[in-house]
C-alpha cells in the first residue's frame, strides 16, 4: 500500500501542473502514460491482497507526502529552474541547506559510532544517490516540466523488485513482469513526442519579444501590422514625366 500511494506523486503533479496553468500542452498519449504507469505499479503491489484500507492516518501521512513532492516540483519548475543558474549550483546549495537545517538533530540521536564503513556508505550515498539524483532532477524539470519529472516515482517499484530478485533471490511472479511491463510502456508514452529545445518556462517570466515569437511574429514587425491594421494606407509616390524636347 505504501507504494501505491507513494506513485501518485505524478498524478498529484498533473493536478498541480493543470491547477497552475503549465505551457505545455496536455495530450492524449501523455495523460494515458500516466494512468497506464499508476495502473501497473498497482499490479505490482496488488493492494488488494493484503486488505490494508486507505482511511488510516498512515495512508493520510503517505498521501500527503506524495502531494508534498508534487508540490516541490512545481515549485522548482516555475522559481528555481530556468534562471540561468546551471543544475550542479541548484542541487548543491539544496543540500547545503538541507545540511545545516538537519545539523542540530545531531545532538537528539546522542554519540555515535564512527567506521570507515559508515563514511564510505555516507559519502556514495550523498554524491551519487543523492547530489547526482538532484542534478538530473533539476535537468529534467528544466527541460521537460515537472510531470515529466515527476513519473520517475513509476520506475521505483520496477527498480527495487528487479534488485530484490538479482540480489535477495525474491520470486517474480507473472503479475509481478506484467506490472512491470506496463509501467515501462507507460513511462515511455509520457515520454512520447517530448522533444525541447530549451527550459520550460512560465507565461509571466517570458519576455515581450519571446511571446511575440510564440504567437508567430518574429520581431516589430507584428507590432507594427497591429498598429497598422485598419488604417488606409498612403498613396505610393509617382515619378514625374520627363518633359519632352
Amino acid at each position: 500500500m505504501a507504494g501505491v500511494l507513494n506513485a501518485t506523486t505524478p498524478l498529484w503533479s498533473l493536478l498541480i501542473d493543470r491547477a497552475l496553468g503549465s505551457e505545455r500542452p496536455l495530450r492524449v498519449t501523455r495523460s494515458t502514460g500516466l494512468a497506464l504507469g499508476f495502473a501497473g505499479v498497482l499490479l505490482i503491489f496488488a493492494p488488494w491482497s493484503h486488505g490494508s484500507g486507505l482511511m488510516t492516518w498512515g495512508a493520510l501521512a503517505l498521501l500527503g507526502a506524495s502531494a508534498s513532492y508534487a508540490l516541490a516540483f512545481a515549485y522548482m519548475a516555475r522559481r528555481l529552474t530556468g534562471r540561468g543558474t546551471a543544475p550542479p549550483a541548484l542541487s548543491a546549495a539544496q543540500l547545503l541547506t538541507a545540511t545545516g537545517l538537519s545539523t542540530p538533530a545531531l545532538a537528539a540521536g546522542g554519540p555515535a559510532a564512527v567506521t570507515w564503513a559508515g563514511v564510505v556508505a555516507v559519502v556514495v550515498l550523498g554524491i551519487f544517490a543523492t547530489g547526482l539524483t538532484f542534478h538530473l532532477n533539476y535537468r529534467m524539470i528544466a527541460d521537460e516540466g515537472p510531470t515529466a519529472a515527476a513519473t520517475v516515482g513509476y520506475l521505483l517499484p520496477v527498480v527495487s523488485v528487479t534488485l530484490g530478485a538479482v540480489a535477495l533471490h525474491e520470486p517474480l511472479t507473472l503479475r509481478v513482469v506484467a506490472g512491470m511491463a506496463v509501467v515501462l510502456v507507460g513511462v515511455g508514452l509520457t515520454r512520447a513526442g517530448c522533444v525541447r529545445t530549451g527550459p520550460l518556462l512560465p507565461a509571466d517570466r517570458l519576455s515581450r519579444s519571446a511571446r511575440r515569437r510564440r504567437r508567430g511574429c518574429p520581431g516589430r514587425s507584428c507590432a507594427g501590422s497591429r498598429r497598422s491594421r485598419g488604417r488606409p494606407r498612403p498613396p505610393a509616390p509617382t515619378r514625374a514625366a520627363a518633359p519632352h524636347r
